[in-house]
């Protein structure tokens, strides 16, 4: 043993241990190094993978959000359409009275009512998404409070008497139609322009919407500025997220909103009262 040692202490066996050694650490700092690299090649592709799913899913929800204001978009558009062709009639009768008489409008209250139902169907099915995907940005609230208040309005052109129903020929009865006179075509004027400014002014909102949706969801594949709606009617307000506070503002002019908070505060405040 003593010997071992001793031949430990000649030159050329220590030259040679310290050259073993300097080879084991340089082997052992290249092996950590390996390992550290591919440590954080590993992390970093777990990272990009989950960024790409994350990508992945905000594109699949941009797309079903887009099938549901795709279809209130051309629900609205078929409604308000169809409405406009029946009032071309009607000033078509004024052109040629006896065209008129001849020839009543083609439109009929019961597929006019078909297209109002899936128009307001729409608008729900809008709302439908916005609640399912709240999580997203809990500001979407206020797209949803606008379109209720919006159909709000809208049901508030359904009063007593239809003047739409009333206006529009009767099934199988077309011979007896007759022109609306001066009054009533004043009244039947005013109502399809106002049923027409609801309508419209839900789908921007709907449209509004998707905007918002694109910056929340594509904002990351597409760095580029998105315009907004600015229209020159206030009553046709832009809803936008960087103005919620604004916007909310706007919408507490509706009697839906406003009825809302006035039933929620009484709510509370009963409830308070018998707590206490």
């Amino acid at each position: 043993m003593w010997n071992f040692v001793q031949s430990l202490q000649q030159p050329p066996v220590q030259a040679a241990v310290i050259t073993a050694t300097a080879t084991c650490l340089s082997a052992l700092i290249g092996f950590t190094a390996v390992f550290i690299q591919i440590g954080r090649q590993g992390r970093n592709a777990i990272k990009a993978n989950t960024k790409n799913e994350e990508l992945k899913r905000k594109v699949e929800i941009y797309e079903r959000m887009l099938e549901a204001t795709r279809t209130a978009a051309v629900a609205a558009l078929d409604v308000t359409g169809y409405l406009r062709r029946f009032r071309s009639s009607l000033d078509l009768g004024d052109v040629f009275p006896q065209w008129g008489k001849l020839h009543p409008p083609a439109e009929r209250y019961v597929e006019y009512q078909g297209l109002y139902s899936e128009a307001s169907t729409g608008f729900i099915g809008v709302m439908t998404v916005i609640e399912s995907w709240h999580i997203i940005e809990p500001k979407l609230d206020v797209f949803s409070l606008a379109i209720s208040a919006g159909l709000d309005e809208l049901r508030k052109t359904d009063r007593t008497p239809n003047l739409i129903m009333k206006a529009m020929p009767f099934p199988g009865h077309e011979s007896s139609w007759a022109m609306p006179d001066a009054v009533e075509r004043k009244a039947l004027e005013e109502l399809i322009d106002q049923k027409t400014f609801e309508i419209n002014r839900l789908s921007a909102w709907v449209a509004d919407f998707q905007v918002e949706m694109q910056v929340l969801l594509l904002g990351d594949l597409f760095l580029k500025p998105i315009v907004r709606r600015n229209p020159p009617d206030p009553k046709q307000f832009c809803i936008r997220l960087d103005r919620y506070e604004e916007v909310k503002r706007e919408l507490r002019a509706f009697d839906f909103i406003r009825k809302g908070e006035e039933l929620d505060a009484q709510q509370r405040a009963h409830f308070a009262k018998n707590k206490s």
